[in-house]
This record gives C-alpha cells, structure tokens and sequence, in this order.
C-alpha cells in the first residue's frame, strides 16, 4: 500500500496504556468506518491531506523520516518499526532485499 493510502497508528513506548511501544501501519480510516487507530496515541502518514499530496521521492523521504521519529524519538523498538513498515511500498522498494518479506509460493 502506498504511504498515501495507509496511516501509521502508534503509541510511544514511555506512554501507558496496550498500546504502548506498539506501531501498525493499515488503510485509511474513511468516514462511517471504525476507526482501528483509536487506540494508538499517535498517527501519521496518509492520516495527513499534505502527506497524500507528496510526489514520489517526497513519500520515500517521509516514509524514512516517520520510521526515524518512531525509532528515535518515542522509543518503538526498531524491528517492530520495520516489521509496520513492511506495509508501506515506498518503504519496502527502498531496503536492501534481503530485508523485503520473502515471497510464500
């Protein structure tokens, strides 16, 4: 999916709550659909009309910077963040194969 059409939902890992130091990336939460990102504290990516409107290597960028700022600033532990961010396609066209989910036959 696009980091257009998903939203990251996470809570930092200092927060309280069953959700603390928890990140999921999924689809965009359209009017009259329950909202799956209620219980997280935090949101970003597509959650955001400016976000949406990014060219290309704008999207790549942000996708790496959201990722540095869940790692970094509230503590997500990174193979949690990777693990998310496995959803996002600008994430995923960008580290090393070896990294990519493997593909089941």
């Amino acid at each position: 999916m696009k980091l257009a059409e998903s939203v990251i939902a996470w809570t930092p890992a200092t927060a309280s709550g069953p959700t603390a130091g928890m990140v999921r990336v999924g689809p965009i939460v359209e009017p009259g659909q329950l909202d799956w990102t209620a219980s997280y504290a935090c949101t970003g990516g597509g959650a955001y009309i400016g976000v949406r409107k990014l060219s290309e290597i704008e999207a790549v960028a942000w996708t790496f910077i959201e990722f540095h700022l869940l790692v970094a600033r509230d503590g997500i532990p990174p193979h949690k963040a990777h693990e998310a961010f496995l959803g996002i396609d600008e994430y995923v066209s960008n580290i090393p194969p070896d990294m990519r989910p493997t593909k089941k036959s």
